[in-house]
């Protein structure tokens, strides 16, 4: 399977060229196989046809031991005389393999499973499913405790590649990767070494290997860019998500309408002379980040179970997500928010039930006392992370009209409206690289990364919740709404400079009384 190369822009010339007798290119990507895996996965369990999958077996089955194939004795896939991984060429190569590849194929082994359980193979199903344990402690290799990151890559002699990339971000779409060593990498990449105002590097600008030209040793990808959103959103960091949602969706609105660019600088804001100026990939990375990253939507056809756990921005109020399938079932979702409650208004336009996970990121100083659905009680619990905690409820949405409430208290949120510079120019929007919460959730820390001499404004929900800020200026609420301003001091020695500094905002003593749980 072909995926990398610049032969997507020669489509209407495949048939003229010789390309499998003639040139390596055939071959070359080997990602692309576990890549038609899993997306044959992905087709499979939305849309229920089960069909495909027995059609498609052997096609799938090949792929598999393809891959297989190129596996070293350890059970890494390989791409060192093999065909590269997402990296093309250029100084981060020769490598073994690459985190993002090795993820890919742990994650092609699960997607197999699935899709031999569908088919109606238990055993090849099983065999599978045990040989994906077997990838999972791979990651282990991969991670520099010292450096409190992911490496890029295994070298040839299987050691690791200590270079800083978004490519960990795919791993973490997966979910494949610990939880506190991704927030450590996390807040690497949403640092502005890594993040532009139009998107994500590849790898550091301070790494000695970077060129802002560099196709893959520099440049900015939306597709780099949608990945690191929903791998931030999965691993609920969901303030750099957002930031880097708005910027594949600001690319969408920006020049010729609904295009999104293939490639850009990663020194300025301008795409690159190689670049195709509509690339389906980038557009893909507006919808995914939307649809799978903020509202946290998936669907398995063959249960009619739609989950539906949104990280909503703290300035949005209310959205809709409307004609979203879950099998046989079809439901509109009218998400509304108030400081003492959640409301869901749920169309169920089918004569099928619809199996519902709901579960709304709330800050970790929140409380919930109790959900309902048309009136009726529904049980729920909290589980919490480090940034956030979601209240978790299932239930059976009935066809025609339904309404779920949540009553909260105490919830409070912070949100940055990133924008693209002008044409050339370079980055000078927030960044915000880590969020903390003290024990007793009175005290919440971000620490964050501003122009030197700018100056910015965040918006606050609920700002009733916060008596004092440090490190920021609170302005007066609106509307249920405030803006804390935050000025970094100016470098006369370095105008494009970049400067750290923290936001602490101090809470009110709570009510006393208990919350029900």
């Amino acid at each position: 399977m072909a995926r990398g190369n610049r032969r997507h822009l020669y489509v209407l010339g495949c048939a003229l060229v010789p390309w499998f007798k003639d040139f390596p290119y055939g071959y070359a990507s080997a990602d692309a196989t576990p890549l038609y895996i899993v997306a044959a996965n992905d087709y499979v369990t939305q849309s229920g046809d089960t069909a495909f999958a027995k059609e498609k077996w052997d096609s799938l089955w090949k792929a598999y031991q393809f891959l297989k194939s190129t596996y070293d004795s350890q059970g890494y896939p390989q791409n060192f005389g093999i065909g590269h991984g997402w990296v093309e060429g250029g100084p981060l190569l020769p490598i073994k393999t690459e985190l993002y590849q090795s993820a890919l194929g742990a994650e092609a082994l699960r997607s197999l499973a699935h899709l031999a359980q569908v088919a109606s193979k238990d055993d090849v199903s099983k065999q599978l499913t045990a040989e994906f344990a077997s990838q999972q402690p791979k990651e282990k290799a991969f991670w520099l405790a010292e450096q409190n990151r992911y490496a890029f890559a295994l070298d040839k002699d299987g050691k690791p590649v200590d270079e800083a990339s978004v490519l960990a971000t795919v791993p973490m779409w997966f979910g494949f990767l610990d939880e506190k060593n991704s927030a450590r990498m996390i807040s690497q990449l949403a640092d502005s070494d890594h993040q532009t105002d139009w998107g994500m590097r590849i790898i550091s600008k301070r790494a000695a290997k970077f060129s802002g030209g560099g196709y893959h040793y520099g440049s900015v990808w939306p597709l780099f860019t949608g990945w690191a959103s929903v791998g931030e959103y999965r691993y609920h960091r969901a303030l750099p998500a957002y930031t880097n949602l708005r910027a594949n969706a600001l690319l969408a609105l920006d020049g010729s309408l609904g295009h999104v660019t293939e490639v850009l600088s990663g020194d300025s804001y301008q795409p690159l002379s190689t670049s195709s100026p509509d690339q389906i990939w980038s557009a893909a990375m507006v919808v995914s980040p939307i649809l799978r990253g903020m509202f946290g939507l998936s669907a398995d056809a063959a249960t009619n179970t739609l989950v539906f756990a949104p990280h909503a921005p703290a300035n949005w109020n209310n959205f809709a997500v409307r004609n979203v399938r879950a099998g046989n079932a079809v439901v509109d979702l009218a998400y509304t928010r108030t400081a003492d409650s959640i409301t869901v208004q749920i169309v169920c336009k089918s004569a099928t039930p619809c199996a519902i996970e709901f579960g709304p990121a709330l800050s970790l100083r929140a409380e919930v006392s109790s959900a309902d659905i048309n009136g009726h009680s529904v049980p729920f619990h909290l589980t919490a992370k480090d940034a956030d905690q979601h209240a978790q409820l299932k239930f059976s949405a009935p066809s025609g009209n339904s309404t779920l409430r949540l009553r909260v208290r105490d919830d409070f949120g912070v949100a940055y409206d990133s924008s693209l510079p002008a044409l050339g120019a370079s980055s000078r929007g927030l960044r915000v690289l880590t969020e903390t919460w003290s024990a007793s959730h009175d005290t919440r820390t971000m620490e964050v990364a501003g122009k030197a001499g700018a100056m910015y404004e965040l918006t606050v929900w609920n700002p009733s919740q916060s008596a004092t800020v440090e490190g920021g200026e609170l302005l007066p609420a609106q509307n249920g709404m405030a803006q804390v301003r935050v000025a970094f001091l100016s470098d006369n020695a370095n105008a494009d400079a970049y400067r750290h500094g923290k936001i602490i905002f101090h809470f009110s003593a709570k009510p006393t009384g208990k919350t029900k749980r």
